[in-house]
């Protein structure tokens, strides 16, 4: 569950990462900008650079990822602040993000969507031009629950904004309701593929992915909530 809920932090990468970082050289930036990777064209570039504009004005987002980095270190910085704003983020926008990811993975190509259940370090160009192409479908609403997200969880990062406990007593009937949705041959099919991600075929990896991501952001909030901050803030 935890490496597929990282999906958020492989987003990030596809969105914003190549913007910052190219290969695996390291780099010494003292003042890191982000570009658009959207179209003139596309429906979402004014939208996008709005977000783009927004991170490229806060001196201390900026400053936060400065200095000699390479892609996996870059993509370990995202994966704590995205942590961070799991741990401190309201339920509302927890919540929000967990469905959006669930629209994303349920409209990419099975190759790529099949990714997911087998995290990398690295950025994926064509992962990051499907996840791309995907947002570009759904309505701006999902674009802006991702990018929004994005930055509140960096500016808590930055901020080192309190931690929102998980409720115990809603993870242990989270988890309960997962596995009652998931009984006999489709709990093997689940665990197998994410037990064994490399091993899995990419219908195993996808339907695992997909399924997974659906069935949380479909659980009541309360529990949705508990799952939600104990996979991403760990």
């Amino acid at each position: 569950m935890k490496k597929l809920l990282l999906l958020i932090a492989v987003i990030v990468a596809a969105i914003v990462g190549n913007n910052l970082m190219h290969g695996r050289t390291a780099l010494q930036m003292r003042t890191p900008m982000l570009v658009n990777l959207y179209d003139r064209t596309s429906p979402l570039y004014a939208d996008h650079q709005a977000f783009v504009d927004r991170f490229n004005a806060n001196e201390k987002l900026r400053n936060r990822f400065a200095g000699e980095i390479t892609s996996k270190g870059l993509y370990a910085a995202w994966q704590a602040a995205l942590a961070r704003g799991a741990r401190s983020l309201p339920r509302e926008r927890l919540v929000a993000v967990a469905k959006t990811q669930a629209a994303i993975l349920a409209r990419l190509p099975e190759a790529s969507c099949a990714k997911f259940a087998r995290p990398r370090d690295d950025f994926d160009m064509a992962l990051g031009a499907d996840i791309r192409k995907t947002v570009e479908s759904l309505p701006p609403y999902y674009h802006q629950v991702t990018t929004n997200f994005i930055y509140d969880s960096l500016q808590a990062e930055v901020d080192n904004a309190p931690v929102i406990p998980v409720d115990e007593d809603n993870f242990k009937v989270a988890l309960q309701a997962l596995g009652q949705r998931y009984p006999g041959e489709y709990g093997a099919r689940l665990v197998g593929a994410m037990q064994n991600p490399n091993g899995a075929s990419d219908t195993d990896a996808c339907w695992a992915a997909n399924s997974l991501m659906t069935t949380a952001a479909d659980l009541p909030d309360n529990e949705a909530e508990a799952l939600l901050r104990k996979a991403f803030g760990g």
